[in-house]
């Protein structure tokens, strides 16, 4: 496979090139990029070496000027989380890759980060808009099918809507579970004084149940003591995911911790001495935190309300720091409506080259927003009266 894979757009004053190694186009990937960048060369190194990604990197230029970088990542879609349809479609595929590979499945790339929301996978200098870019990018990257070989693109996240889709079709259903902190909650215990009854004594009881638990920021040097722990209680979370699409290694929160520094929090739950669970906060520049990855000992999980004391703290955190939001991610929407978060919409869009993959895509999507439609209640913790 070619390292670089340079082509002009027809008819048009763009050009593209491909890079599968970001090290060697590193000084002028970051030269376009502003200061604390997402896309900065060191945050694709931590994901290059700390999870199973594959990375590839394009360039864009504009007559002859460089103008602009796309980051996609190359994930493996399981056949069965696409579609019935699908499946029977490559079933005998499948048995013929699975003399090759214990999976079977389709790779996609994904403009953005998996591992993150609302982190864009491109950045265009003044005066470019992503819709005039990607119109062109499509026909660079179906001449580059074979080189790298996928099934469809996802453009993740967009923070506006594409003004002309194209060939993309959007995913209209997907949300975030965003919370506003109220200014005036200067304490965890001014917000709870905003929750009417019900839901007020429902987070003094799950508050209780984890009463006896140590919480603390654990240290660089206790990060790596409990390494392998942490990894475990990751783990158990994870394979409660019915959507699994990549892993990240047993060093990853250490290592995460290095590159964003007092910008991420990791905090431990102790019994005594016994870790059973941990949470990790993020603090961007739009003050606004996210509970990043979690890991918790299910055998305990009820005795101490273990998740939604999690939920808890991080709000605590969040009002403690004086940020202005609180991002929980796409699970448990009920569990964090209940909170008070509200869903946030998200700008996804998808391209297929071949029909029979888009359909039955779109036949996986309305089966997993049906289930979570099915389940969803749309509900405010909050007093009459009371504004968030």
């Amino acid at each position: 496979m070619l390292d670089i894979f340079k082509r002009k757009s027809k008819n048009t004053a763009f050009t593209f090139t491909h890079h599968q190694t970001l090290s060697k186009i590193q000084e002028s990937w970051d030269s376009l990029l502003p200061i604390h960048h997402h896309l900065l060369s060191e945050n694709l190194h931590f994901l290059e070496q700390n999870t199973n990604i594959q990375g590839h990197y394009i360039q864009v230029f504009k007559n002859g000027n460089f103008s602009g970088n796309i980051y996609l990542q190359k994930v493996k879609v399981p056949i069965n989380n696409i579609g019935y349809s699908l499946k029977n479609f490559q079933k005998l595929e499948c048995v013929i890759n699975s003399i090759k590979s214990v999976s079977c499945g389709l790779d996609f790339l994904v403009c953005g980060n998996i591992y993150r929301p609302n982190q864009e996978g491109y950045y265009f200098s003044d005066g470019l808009t992503k819709e005039t870019v990607f119109e062109e990018f499509i026909s660079y990257i179906e001449d580059l099918e074979k080189e790298i070989g996928f099934a469809g693109i996802l453009i993740k996240e967009c923070n506006s809507p594409l003004v002309r889709e194209g060939k993309f079709t959007p995913i209209k259903q997907d949300v975030s579970m965003e919370m506003t902190i109220n200014s005036n909650w200067l304490t965890i215990g001014d917000y709870v004084e905003d929750l009417d009854k019900k839901y007020r004594k429902r987070f003094l009881k799950i508050q209780e149940s984890g009463a006896e638990l140590q919480k603390r920021e654990l240290s660089s040097n206790e990060l790596l003591m409990f390494q392998n722990k942490m990894f475990e209680l990751y783990n158990q979370v994870y394979s409660t995911q019915e959507f699994k699409l990549t892993d990240i290694s047993d060093t990853y929160f250490i290592n995460l911790k290095n590159v964003l520094g007092e910008k991420l929090k990791i905090y431990g739950f102790f019994r005594n001495d016994e870790l059973l669970a941990f949470t990790t906060h993020i603090y961007n520049e739009k003050q606004q935190m996210e509970i990043h990855y979690i890991g918790l000992n299910y055998d305990f999980n009820k005795k101490y309300n273990l998740y939604f004391n999690i939920l808890q703290f991080g709000l605590e955190k969040a009002i403690i720091d004086k940020q202005e939001s609180l991002e929980l991610g796409r699970t448990a929407h009920v569990a964090k409506a209940s909170l008070g978060a509200k869903p946030t919409p998200n700008y996804n869009y998808v391209y297929f080259k071949k029909h029979i993959y888009s359909w039955s895509f779109q036949l996986f999507l309305r089966k997993m927003y049906n289930n979570i439609e099915s389940e969803w209640q749309t509900r405010s913790p909050f007093a009459a009266g009371v504004e968030v």
